[in-house]
């Protein structure tokens, strides 16, 4: 008689320990599940064009924080049509050896907003930008080949965001200030040491 009691405790603590491995298992999947979430499509944006723009500053000195918020604010993180179909992440006018796309942009004068078509830069890829984006800064415009020499010489992001604005790389009168909230925001200044 006493087999026949241990053996229907035995049944009856089996399903409960069942039940709590079960439950133990599930609480497990659902803590990894958690832990993996997907990053934001900013931060995926982002961290596909620091190595690259922080390569470009070993090579030149440009600070990696204001080429990747100038890239989010000209491109609103690689999904604006002219980066999907350009590739151009900074809105740069003119031909990439040969290739261009015409598009309808926001413009300022006197401070006014006002649209009209250009032509921008196709690129074949995003790094081919960013070298591009780099290659401006250096070099200049075809009109003034030292256009950005107070962008180059900024020693932090506010400097050089405002050198942005007097160098006349936007016409948007709110440029800089754009440029270091979104610096602020997404904490690139850690990109610049």
């Amino acid at each position: 008689m006493n087999q026949t009691i241990l053996y229907k405790k035995n049944n009856v603590k089996r399903p409960k320990f069942l039940i709590g491995l079960s439950l133990f298992i599930l609480i497990i999947i659902l803590i990894i599940k958690f832990s993996l979430k997907e990053q934001p499509k900013e931060i995926k944006f982002i961290n596909e064009i620091v190595p690259e723009a922080m390569e470009l500053k070993q090579q030149t000195g440009i600070l990696p924080s204001v080429t990747i918020a100038q890239a989010i604010i000209e491109s609103n993180f690689g999904k604006s049509v002219l980066a999907v179909k350009a590739n151009n992440l900074f809105g740069i006018k003119g031909s990439y050896h040969g290739n261009s796309i015409k598009m309808p942009t926001k413009e300022y004068e006197n401070n006014r907003p006002y649209t009209t078509e250009a032509e921008f830069r196709a690129y074949p890829d995003w790094k081919s930008a960013l070298i591009d984006h780099t290659k401006l800064f250096l070099e200049g415009t075809s009109w003034n080949k030292h256009q950005y020499q107070e962008v180059l010489a900024a020693e932090n992001y506010k400097e050089a965001a405002y050198a942005l604005k007097t160098s006349n790389y936007s016409t948007d009168p709110n440029y800089p200030e754009k440029l270091i909230t979104i610096i602020k925001q997404y904490q690139l200044e850690k990109y610049d040491d």
